[in-house]
Protein backbone atom coordinates (compact mmCIF):
# COMPACT_ATOMS: atom_id res chain seq x y z
CA UNK A 1 0.00 0.00 0.00
CA UNK A 2 2.73 2.51 0.60
CA UNK A 3 4.71 1.68 -2.48
CA UNK A 4 1.52 2.27 -4.22
CA UNK A 5 2.24 4.67 -7.08
CA UNK A 6 0.53 7.84 -7.38
CA UNK A 7 0.08 10.61 -10.16
CA UNK A 8 -0.03 14.52 -10.61
CA UNK A 9 1.35 15.24 -6.63
CA UNK A 10 4.33 17.64 -6.35
CA UNK A 11 6.86 19.18 -4.08
CA UNK A 12 7.29 22.64 -4.08
CA UNK A 13 10.26 24.36 -2.55
CA UNK A 14 12.93 26.46 -2.03
CA UNK A 15 16.34 26.27 -0.95
CA UNK A 16 16.41 27.02 3.10
CA UNK A 17 20.37 27.34 2.94
CA UNK A 18 20.00 31.05 0.75
CA UNK A 19 18.27 34.23 1.05
CA UNK A 20 16.90 33.68 -2.28
CA UNK A 21 13.59 34.99 -0.97
CA UNK A 22 13.41 37.15 2.05
CA UNK A 23 10.50 36.71 4.05
CA UNK A 24 12.00 38.59 6.83
CA UNK A 25 8.71 40.75 8.11
CA UNK A 26 5.24 38.88 8.53
CA UNK A 27 3.79 41.34 5.63
CA UNK A 28 6.02 39.32 3.51
CA UNK A 29 4.87 35.93 5.00
CA UNK A 30 1.52 37.03 4.31
CA UNK A 31 1.84 38.00 0.79
CA UNK A 32 3.84 34.53 0.34
CA UNK A 33 0.84 32.90 1.98
CA UNK A 34 -1.64 34.09 -0.08
CA UNK A 35 0.50 33.60 -3.22
CA UNK A 36 0.18 30.25 -2.90
CA UNK A 37 -3.59 29.97 -2.13
CA UNK A 38 -3.98 32.81 -5.24
CA UNK A 39 -2.00 30.67 -7.76
CA UNK A 40 -3.35 27.53 -6.83
CA UNK A 41 -6.16 28.49 -7.71
CA UNK A 42 -5.43 30.41 -10.92
CA UNK A 43 -4.06 27.56 -12.56
CA UNK A 44 -6.39 24.68 -10.71
CA UNK A 45 -4.32 22.61 -8.39
CA UNK A 46 -4.94 22.15 -4.92
CA UNK A 47 -2.94 22.65 -2.01
CA UNK A 48 -2.20 19.94 0.03
CA UNK A 49 0.25 21.52 2.65
CA UNK A 50 2.16 24.33 3.02
CA UNK A 51 5.19 26.47 5.08
CA UNK A 52 6.35 29.99 4.64
CA UNK A 53 10.01 30.40 6.56
CA UNK A 54 12.05 33.51 6.59
CA UNK A 55 13.91 32.18 3.95
CA UNK A 56 12.52 29.43 2.26
CA UNK A 57 8.79 27.84 1.49
CA UNK A 58 7.73 24.42 1.03
CA UNK A 59 4.47 23.17 -0.23
CA UNK A 60 2.52 20.28 -1.43
CA UNK A 61 -0.10 20.33 -4.44
CA UNK A 62 -2.14 18.23 -6.34
CA UNK A 63 -2.76 18.73 -10.01
CA UNK A 64 -1.69 18.13 -13.39
CA UNK A 65 -0.30 21.85 -13.22
CA UNK A 66 2.35 21.19 -10.95
CA UNK A 67 5.31 23.19 -13.24
CA UNK A 68 3.26 26.16 -14.58
CA UNK A 69 1.70 26.52 -10.76
CA UNK A 70 5.79 27.12 -9.57
CA UNK A 71 6.95 29.53 -12.44
CA UNK A 72 3.11 31.69 -11.57
CA UNK A 73 4.00 31.42 -8.20
CA UNK A 74 7.79 32.42 -8.60
CA UNK A 75 7.03 35.64 -10.93
CA UNK A 76 4.36 36.71 -8.45
CA UNK A 77 6.85 36.86 -5.37
CA UNK A 78 9.75 38.11 -7.64
CA UNK A 79 7.01 41.06 -8.22
CA UNK A 80 6.51 41.38 -4.71
CA UNK A 81 9.63 41.90 -3.37
CA UNK A 82 11.26 43.91 -6.40
CA UNK A 83 7.88 46.47 -5.55
CA UNK A 84 9.14 46.43 -2.22
CA UNK A 85 12.43 46.77 -2.69
CA UNK A 86 13.96 43.57 -1.57
CA UNK A 87 15.59 42.87 -5.23
CA UNK A 88 19.19 42.93 -4.07
CA UNK A 89 18.19 40.35 -1.12
CA UNK A 90 17.49 37.83 -4.43
CA UNK A 91 21.46 37.57 -4.61
CA UNK A 92 21.58 35.29 -7.80
CA UNK A 93 17.60 35.29 -8.63
CA UNK A 94 15.19 33.46 -6.87
CA UNK A 95 14.60 30.06 -7.71
CA UNK A 96 12.03 27.37 -6.82
CA UNK A 97 12.23 23.41 -7.54
CA UNK A 98 8.91 21.15 -8.42
CA UNK A 99 9.64 17.69 -7.76
CA UNK A 100 7.02 14.95 -8.95
CA UNK A 101 6.00 12.71 -6.12
CA UNK A 102 6.11 9.04 -6.98
CA UNK A 103 4.18 6.70 -4.31
CA UNK A 104 1.98 7.46 -1.28
CA UNK A 105 4.32 6.58 1.50
CA UNK A 106 6.64 9.66 -0.08
CA UNK A 107 3.33 12.04 -0.87
CA UNK A 108 2.78 11.55 3.09
CA UNK A 109 6.01 11.98 3.99
CA UNK A 110 6.40 14.69 2.20
CA UNK A 111 3.09 16.43 3.16
CA UNK A 112 4.52 15.99 7.25
CA UNK A 113 7.51 17.00 6.13
CA UNK A 114 5.73 20.50 5.17
CA UNK A 115 3.41 20.43 8.24
CA UNK A 116 6.68 20.30 10.86
CA UNK A 117 8.76 22.52 9.03
CA UNK A 118 8.65 25.64 11.17
CA UNK A 119 9.62 23.22 14.13
CA UNK A 120 13.72 23.25 12.54
CA UNK A 121 13.68 26.91 12.19
CA UNK A 122 11.15 28.50 14.54
CA UNK A 123 11.19 25.72 17.34
CA UNK A 124 7.43 25.96 17.59
CA UNK A 125 4.62 23.20 17.24
CA UNK A 126 2.89 23.82 13.46
CA UNK A 127 -0.38 24.43 15.28
CA UNK A 128 1.26 27.02 17.01
CA UNK A 129 2.53 28.51 13.62
CA UNK A 130 1.02 31.53 11.56
CA UNK A 131 2.34 30.87 8.26
CA UNK A 132 1.62 27.18 7.90
CA UNK A 133 -1.75 25.08 7.68
CA UNK A 134 -1.82 25.30 11.58
CA UNK A 135 -4.19 22.91 13.18
CA UNK A 136 -6.67 21.96 10.21
CA UNK A 137 -6.56 18.41 9.39
CA UNK A 138 -8.57 16.21 11.17
CA UNK A 139 -10.42 19.12 13.11
CA UNK A 140 -13.81 20.90 12.65
CA UNK A 141 -14.25 23.56 10.72
CA UNK A 142 -14.79 26.97 12.29
CA UNK A 143 -16.09 30.32 10.30
CA UNK A 144 -13.69 33.03 11.65
CA UNK A 145 -12.68 35.88 10.02
CA UNK A 146 -13.73 38.23 7.31
CA UNK A 147 -15.66 36.78 4.22
CA UNK A 148 -14.43 37.74 0.41
CA UNK A 149 -17.93 37.80 -0.48
CA UNK A 150 -18.07 40.71 2.10
CA UNK A 151 -15.59 42.72 0.19
CA UNK A 152 -15.86 44.74 -3.11
CA UNK A 153 -13.48 43.64 -5.86
CA UNK A 154 -11.60 46.79 -5.23
CA UNK A 155 -11.13 46.14 -1.67
CA UNK A 156 -10.41 42.53 -2.98
CA UNK A 157 -8.07 43.91 -5.41
CA UNK A 158 -6.06 46.02 -3.10
CA UNK A 159 -5.74 43.23 -0.56
CA UNK A 160 -4.89 40.33 -2.24
CA UNK A 161 -2.98 41.96 -5.26
CA UNK A 162 -4.90 40.38 -7.94
CA UNK A 163 -7.26 41.06 -10.43
CA UNK A 164 -9.00 37.32 -10.15
CA UNK A 165 -11.59 37.17 -8.64
CA UNK A 166 -11.52 34.76 -5.63
CA UNK A 167 -14.03 32.39 -4.17
CA UNK A 168 -16.67 34.82 -1.93
CA UNK A 169 -16.31 31.57 0.88
CA UNK A 170 -13.14 32.38 1.75
CA UNK A 171 -11.85 34.11 4.09
CA UNK A 172 -9.51 36.70 5.71
CA UNK A 173 -7.64 37.17 8.87
CA UNK A 174 -7.51 40.39 10.37
CA UNK A 175 -3.81 40.87 9.25
CA UNK A 176 -5.20 40.20 5.79
CA UNK A 177 -4.08 36.54 5.52
CA UNK A 178 -6.27 34.22 3.48
CA UNK A 179 -7.15 31.73 6.36
CA UNK A 180 -5.27 28.50 5.68
CA UNK A 181 -8.64 26.17 6.20
CA UNK A 182 -10.36 27.93 3.35
CA UNK A 183 -7.73 26.88 0.65
CA UNK A 184 -6.38 23.33 2.17
CA UNK A 185 -7.71 20.70 0.73
CA UNK A 186 -8.34 19.26 3.91
CA UNK A 187 -10.90 16.55 2.98
CA UNK A 188 -8.07 15.77 0.09
CA UNK A 189 -5.14 14.82 2.95
CA UNK A 190 -7.75 13.51 5.67
CA UNK A 191 -8.58 11.02 3.24
CA UNK A 192 -5.07 10.38 2.31
CA UNK A 193 -4.87 9.46 6.06
CA UNK A 194 -7.38 7.81 6.35
CA UNK A 195 -7.46 8.03 10.57
CA UNK A 196 -5.42 10.20 13.04
CA UNK A 197 -3.67 7.60 14.30
CA UNK A 198 -1.72 7.36 10.29
CA UNK A 199 -1.35 11.14 10.65
CA UNK A 200 0.26 10.80 14.47
CA UNK A 201 2.25 7.94 12.90
CA UNK A 202 4.22 9.92 10.34
CA UNK A 203 3.98 13.14 11.87
CA UNK A 204 6.79 11.21 14.34
CA UNK A 205 9.37 10.09 11.20
CA UNK A 206 12.78 8.61 12.45
CA UNK A 207 15.19 12.21 12.86
CA UNK A 208 17.20 9.93 10.19
CA UNK A 209 14.38 9.83 7.56
CA UNK A 210 13.87 13.30 7.67
CA UNK A 211 18.13 14.00 7.31
CA UNK A 212 17.99 11.56 4.42
CA UNK A 213 14.76 13.78 2.94
CA UNK A 214 16.34 17.05 3.71
CA UNK A 215 19.85 15.65 1.73
CA UNK A 216 17.67 14.66 -1.08
CA UNK A 217 15.76 17.79 -1.56
CA UNK A 218 18.87 19.56 -1.62
CA UNK A 219 20.42 17.97 -4.44
CA UNK A 220 17.22 18.17 -6.35
CA UNK A 221 17.20 21.56 -5.54
CA UNK A 222 20.99 22.08 -6.69
CA UNK A 223 20.48 19.76 -9.63
CA UNK A 224 17.28 21.77 -10.72
CA UNK A 225 19.08 25.07 -9.99
CA UNK A 226 22.36 23.75 -12.28
CA UNK A 227 20.16 23.44 -15.70
CA UNK A 228 18.09 26.35 -14.78
CA UNK A 229 21.14 28.50 -15.25
CA UNK A 230 22.56 26.30 -17.96
CA UNK A 231 19.21 27.09 -19.79
CA UNK A 232 19.44 30.95 -19.11
CA UNK A 233 23.47 31.45 -20.57
CA UNK A 234 22.61 29.43 -23.58
CA UNK A 235 18.92 31.50 -24.26
CA UNK A 236 21.19 34.41 -23.63
CA UNK A 237 24.16 33.57 -26.10
CA UNK A 238 21.54 32.09 -28.53
CA UNK A 239 19.80 35.61 -28.35
CA UNK A 240 23.23 37.33 -28.83
CA UNK A 241 24.51 34.99 -31.78
CA UNK A 242 21.02 34.48 -33.15
CA UNK A 243 18.32 37.15 -32.14
CA UNK A 244 16.54 34.15 -31.17
CA UNK A 245 16.20 31.70 -28.16
CA UNK A 246 17.47 28.26 -28.54
CA UNK A 247 14.46 26.66 -28.91
CA UNK A 248 13.82 28.41 -32.12
CA UNK A 249 17.14 27.92 -34.01
CA UNK A 250 18.07 24.57 -35.23
CA UNK A 251 20.73 21.79 -34.52
CA UNK A 252 23.68 23.80 -36.42
CA UNK A 253 23.26 26.93 -34.02
CA UNK A 254 22.86 24.74 -30.86
CA UNK A 255 25.93 23.42 -31.33
CA UNK A 256 28.00 26.43 -31.85
CA UNK A 257 26.17 27.63 -28.54
CA UNK A 258 27.52 24.57 -26.79
CA UNK A 259 30.79 24.89 -27.68
CA UNK A 260 30.87 28.06 -26.91
CA UNK A 261 29.55 27.28 -23.51
CA UNK A 262 31.91 24.14 -23.46
CA UNK A 263 35.11 27.11 -23.44
CA UNK A 264 33.47 28.89 -20.50
CA UNK A 265 33.84 26.08 -18.39
CA UNK A 266 30.52 24.85 -18.64
CA UNK A 267 31.80 21.39 -19.75
CA UNK A 268 33.81 20.98 -16.62
CA UNK A 269 33.47 18.33 -14.39
CA UNK A 270 32.12 20.60 -12.01
CA UNK A 271 29.09 22.20 -14.39
CA UNK A 272 28.75 19.25 -17.84
CA UNK A 273 25.93 20.43 -20.22
CA UNK A 274 23.06 17.99 -20.47
CA UNK A 275 22.09 17.17 -24.12
CA UNK A 276 21.29 19.72 -26.58
CA UNK A 277 17.43 18.08 -27.08
CA UNK A 278 16.30 19.13 -23.59
CA UNK A 279 17.02 22.71 -25.02
CA UNK A 280 14.49 22.18 -28.24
Amino acid sequence: MENELVNNYWHIYSDGTKTDIPFFSDEDKVYAMNSVAIVAFHVGVRVLCVNINDTHLHAVVYGESGERFKEELRRRIIVFLKREGHGDQLGEGLFISCDMIATRRELLSKIIYTFRNCLDFYKRMPWEYRFGVGNVYFTENVNRGKPLGELSFRQQKALLHTGEKMPEGWRLDEHGMLIPRYFIDIQHVESLFVTPRAFLAFLYVRKEDEQYMKQQLFVHYRESRNMEEIRKRGNKLSNSYFGRSLPKVDLRCRLQVAAKMLKEGFGSKRRSLPPLSIWG
